[in-house]
């Protein structure tokens, strides 16, 4: 063998595998918070009564603040962005989904909450969404890879029992 290692093979498979479960879940977030999506963004500003929303999410915006008040605070934890094509015999459609979540602060509401605020475009129209997530699911998305993560570079720090008795 060129690399022997004192470390066992699992666990530097894991180490590998795991890393790239925790790049998947918060490189997404990490790139949304330097390089934000100016209509996400803008819909979180006329929220906490800082700005104008988008044209399209005046409505919707209303309508929020009607209910739960302005936003005192956000915290962004969550970004999604993907593509969709449909592919039929008439022709083919596209749409664009960008998704963020936030943990967030109303006034007229005692606890947090998580925020969710999605753009879909597709077809020629633009379309903004606001619905309370679950926190939980949010916790539990990025708790699995972390742990996993935790535990893979636990058992990377342990040497092979084999190895062990040669030392």
């Amino acid at each position: 063998m060129l690399f022997k290692s004192s470390r066992p093979t699992y666990a530097i498979i894991l180490v590998a595998l795991s890393s790239l479960w925790m790049c998947a879940m918060f490189l997404p977030l990490l790139y949304s918070v330097v390089f934000p999506n100016n209509d996400l963004r803008g819909i979180v500003y006329a929220l906490e009564e800082r700005g104008a929303a988008p044209a399209k999410a005046a409505d919707i915006v209303k309508e929020t603040l009607a209910t739960a008040g302005p936003l005192r605070r956000a915290v962004q934890v969550g970004y999604y962005s993907g593509v969709t094509a449909t592919v039929r015999i008439s022709g083919s459609q596209a749409s664009n989904r960008k998704q963020a979540s936030y943990l967030a602060w109303f006034q007229k509401r005692s606890k947090p909450l998580l925020l969710v605020i999605t753009r879909d475009e597709g077809g020629g129209s633009t379309a903004f969404y606001i619905s309370e997530g679950k926190i939980s699911g949010m916790v539990r998305s990025y708790s699995l890879p972390t742990l996993l993560f935790g535990v893979s570079l636990f058992l990377m720090r342990r040497r092979s029992p084999n190895n062990l008795l040669r030392d």
